[in-house]
């Protein structure tokens, strides 16, 4: 597509200890750039996208290492503020065998948490924008930054971007934040023209428990968003099913009001790193749609094979090219080994 992809939200670093120890028994951290939007703008910037970060970073050798990793990506950096506070990070229980992974939090008082709307010019940021891309996890850590995103939002729109919106919803963030996730979130849905929402989320926003048993459920609960917000043209999800930390089995869809796609069930193996999947998906969804939004069935097979690369890929963002997800996606579905 012409024109900048810009992803808007905090950009962390992660701290993880060699696999498979636990933090408990950490003496030592590997450590890399993330952030669910950062890793978006990392993984199209990887497409050959011009993509642009939008945040708030302490100016110090913590800010400067995130903003020198971004660029490497490829990612405009030259947009990013500095403000006061600290670097925003989290830290890995990296998943194995049968133990799940655990993230802990620590980025209350960042520098990106700190921040203020009326400090961000906005008409610069948006300056060549043609698509916004923002998720729930901003929405979760204050009602100052849910307004801000929504007013980025509003500004992207009225200039002819369009705006896809990861719900990615978090239940420590929303818990810590002491506020009802609905309100914020559907807010957001309410711009948006494209969203990766699953079967819980559309549970979340429309008061009750939906299934996401089967291709037939999960078409149900997305056309029920679709009926919710008429402004959204297309919902991405998928569905993971978890043998053990090494295998899973995931499909992907694409929902708009009159067609869908669903790819095949895919069995990844060898996982190296489960963190960053699903902001993989979103990216080689946008990857395709931006390009044909009626080409629902590239867009699934883009986002699935973007997001099996990224289980073989240690760090928070997707290190695949466009000769890499070629590969992927036109070869068998046993893809991560």
């Amino acid at each position: 597509m012409t024109g900048v992809i810009a992803s808007f939200g905090e950009v962390l670093l992660r701290y993880s200890p060699p696999s498979p120890l636990l933090l408990s028994q950490a003496r030592q951290f590997d450590v890399c750039t993330g952030g669910a939007e950062a890793n978006v703008a990392a993984a199209l910037a990887r497409l050959g996208h011009r993509t642009r970060m939008l945040t708030v970073l302490p100016d110090n050798v913590l800010g400067l290492r995130a903003k020198t990793d971004l660029a490497a990506h490829g990612v405009d950096i030259g947009h990013v503020r500095h403000g006061q506070g600290r670097m925003g990070s989290y830290f890995l229980d990296m998943a194995s065998g049968f133990r799940s992974g655990k993230v802990t939090y620590d980025r209350e008082h960042s520098a990106f948490a700190q921040s203020l709307a009326e400090d961000w010019p906005m008409v610069d940021w948006l300056d060549g924008v043609a698509h916004l891309h923002l998720s729930g996890i901003t929405l979760a850590l204050s009602q100052e930054l849910a307004d801000a995103s929504f007013a980025l939002a509003s500004a992207a729109k009225a200039q002819g971007a369009t705006i896809s919106f990861d719900g990615n919803f978090r239940v420590a963030l929303w818990e810590r934040s002491q506020r009802d996730p609905m309100p914020a979130i559907a807010r957001l849905f309410g711009l948006a023209d494209i969203v990766f929402a699953n079967h819980r989320d559309a549970g979340l926003l429309l008061g009750r428990e939906l299934t996401g048993e089967g291709p037939k459920r999960r078409l149900e609960a997305a056309h029920e968003l679709l009926d919710a917000f008429p402004n959204v043209s297309a919902i991405a999800s998928t569905a993971r099913h978890i043998k053990d930390a090494a295998t899973h089995h995931i499909s992907a869809r694409v929902d708009t009001r009159h067609n869908a796609a669903e790819t095949d069930q895919w069995r990844i193996t060898g996982i190296v790193d489960r963190i960053g999947t699903g902001d993989a998906f979103a990216a080689g969804v946008l990857h395709s749609w931006l390009n044909d939004p009626a080409d629902l069935a590239s867009a699934a097979a883009s986002g699935l094979g973007v997001m099996a690369l990224k289980h073989a890929t240690w760090g928070d963002a997707s290190l695949a090219s466009i000769d890499d997800l070629a590969g992927v996606v036109g070869g068998a579905s046993d893809v991560a080994r």
